[in-house]
């Protein structure tokens, strides 16, 4: 596979052109600043976002022999995090970066502003781009004082000392992909029940929170961006059990992500409760666990979320229009 895109959908199996302008979130038309559920200063702000809406850690921290988080090297890299060919030692890895401020091997010489150009438009402090797997094609929309704050919690990190293992062919050689278009991103209809809630919500899903990476089918061939932008939250991305941290059995070796749409092969007819427990508590309508470790699971981030962010997701789901795809859910869980 020698197309970005073909090498996008085979990383997809293994893990979890670039535009530097800012975006301008004000057609969000209400405040999306911090929930007043938290306290918020920017270091708070910056934690939450990483470790609870954004997923950071996911990929970022590596885990332990028994397949728990290694706390002890938060946000310290992941090697060969993706490795298209895992019997070839030079060819297909991909490593997440050190993201503590350790200054030889991690973030600590980088300026506030080259942080944020990595996260937001995918180019790192020497201007050469990012793997697309690393979502800041999503996290390119999200607002100046969020990213700021992400800034400042890094800051605070405990610097580890931990020199990843380098990118290797292809990656090498894939350019920056295209920002998803906030317009691109369903807006909830002026007369949408909790309106406010809803907005609020689409920007949790989609510019902070990877509920649009996961829920989108990825796009075609050469696309710049690498969901469809046409069939957002449409679901029928394919990963691993053991991406998603379940074993199989019980679970399928293969799991599909959920249409979040408004259509019979989606989440027609589901109520913002019932998305709410869903990813809150990882359970569908049924009470059978959903098939993946950020719903509703101990160690899920989602579990994290404050109520009413929680809430504002539910509510924004539930208003996204029809689009029809019978790729998925493969999973059902056990009864909880």
């Amino acid at each position: 596979m020698n197309t970005l895109r073909g090498i996008l959908l085979l990383a997809s199996t293994f893990a979890l052109g670039c535009n530097n302008a800012n975006v301008n979130n004000a057609d969000a038309g209400v405040d999306m600043a911090a929930s007043p559920d938290l306290q918020v200063n920017p270091v708070d702000r910056g934690r939450y976002i990483m470790n609870n809406v954004g997923l950071c850690t996911f990929c970022h921290t590596p885990l332990n022999a028994d397949g728990t988080r290694d706390m002890t090297r938060l946000f310290a890299g992941w090697d060969c995090l993706v490795d298209l060919t895992p019997n070839d030692p030079t060819t297909g890895c991909l490593s997440s970066a050190n993201l503590t401020p350790d200054p030889t091997t991690g973030l600590g010489m980088w300026t506030d502003a080259q942080i944020m150009n990595a996260f937001r438009n995918g180019m790192d402090n020497q201007g050469m781009p990012l793997a697309p797997v690393m979502p800041y094609w999503a996290f390119h929309n999200m607002m100046d004082a969020d990213a700021m704050a992400i800034v400042a919690y890094l800051r605070t990190l405990t610097p580890v000392s931990h020199k990843v293992t380098a990118k290797q062919p292809p990656w090498t050689t894939i350019p920056a992909a295209t920002p998803i278009d906030p317009n691109a991103i369903p807006m909830p209809a002026a007369n949408a029940p909790n309106h406010d809630s809803a907005v609020r919500g689409r920007y949790l899903a989609s510019m902070i929170g990877l509920c649009v990476d996961c829920h989108s089918p990825m796009a075609a061939m050469n696309a710049p961006t690498p969901i469809d932008t046409t069939k957002l939250f449409s679901g029928g991305r394919i990963f691993t059990a053991a991406q998603l941290g379940l074993m199989s059995p019980p679970y399928p070796m293969m799991i599909t992500t959920t249409n979040l749409t408004q259509d019979a092969t989606g989440l027609l007819g589901w109520t913002a409760a019932d998305v709410l427990k869903a990813f809150k508590m990882g359970l569908d309508r049924n009470n059978k666990a959903v098939c993946a470790s950020t719903h509703g699971s101990t160690t899920s981030s989602y579990a994290g979320l404050t109520d009413r962010d929680a809430m504002d997701i539910a509510n924004y789901v539930v208003t996204l229009p029809p689009i029809v795809d019978n790729t998925g859910p493969t999973c059902e869980g056990p009864t909880n």
